[in-house]
């Protein structure tokens, strides 16, 4: 009876092992076209990015380029607002005779001419 009994207990934990072991099989194909096409739109993505990247990299430049010019531009702007300043306190600190003098020379009058 002993021989049954172990032949008995050795059937059933066979039969739990394969019971328990027992995969069941899954169609992967429907998987791996999922991760192919996924893996393409990465890609695309990539690709994508790569020339944004390019259109980025480009207008940094422009922009640069257009700092340059409006710093430059600032630049006499300012020159051109001191001198006129400049000018006008000039103009300011003349008295009359000197304002004449400027005008009659300016605009090629003389006292005889306007009476």
């Amino acid at each position: 009876m002993n021989r049954i009994s172990v032949l008995l207990l050795c059937i059933t934990t066979l039969a739990i092992f394969f019971i328990i072991n027992k995969k069941e099989d899954i169609d992967l194909s429907q998987y791996r076209d999922t991760i192919k096409e996924l893996q393409q739109q990465v890609e695309e993505l990539e690709q994508i990015n790569d020339s944004l990247e390019l259109i980025e990299q480009e207008l940094e430049t422009k922009i640069s380029s257009y700092d340059k010019t409006i710093n430059n531009l600032n630049r006499q702007l300012d020159v051109i607002k001191i001198e006129t300043e400049a000018k006008l306190k000039a103009v300011d600190n003349l008295d009359v005779s000197e304002l004449e003098w400027f005008f009659t020379n300016r605009y090629r009058y003389s006292q005889d001419t306007i009476n």
